[in-house]
């Protein structure tokens, strides 16, 4: 059985290719007062997170690990009701004086809107047929 609220390597994005991609490709751009979210289709069956963040917007090293905990944290409680997504997750500067909770509260709006945003889109251009 495979656990529903798990954040295995599958759901993850590894490699730069796959950053490469959604930067490029992206589709969706979500704008939070601390966060930026970019993206795209997935070609999986998964949605797949990937977190970017500069020293020069968070300096410190504690700072940094505590955003990335808490955007995979949501992620991982969000993902059965988001669409099939590659998501790239950017903090903005001055995100490390923000409280978990609000910082909890603005990811979670924005996997409301990228879900929105998808099913959207989804509807609009369906599928090539084969």
């Amino acid at each position: 059985m495979t656990a529903l609220y798990g954040f295995s390597t599958d759901v993850r994005i590894h490699c730069a290719a796959d950053y490469k991609s959604v930067f490029d490709g992206a589709l969706f751009k979500v704008h939070q007062p601390h966060f930026l979210f970019l993206a795209k289709h997935s070609e999986l069956q998964n949605s797949r997170l990937g977190i970017v963040v500069a020293k020069k917007k968070v300096r410190r090293a504690h700072e940094r690990n505590r955003v990335k905990r808490l955007a995979r944290e949501s992620f991982r409680l969000h993902q059965q009701q988001l669409s099939e997504l590659d998501i790239v997750v950017m903090p903005k500067a001055g995100i490390d004086a923000v409280p978990n909770a609000e910082l909890h509260q603005q990811l979670q709006f924005a996997w409301q809107k990228l879900n929105r945003l998808a099913k959207k889109h989804s509807k609009i251009a369906p599928s090539p047929q084969k």
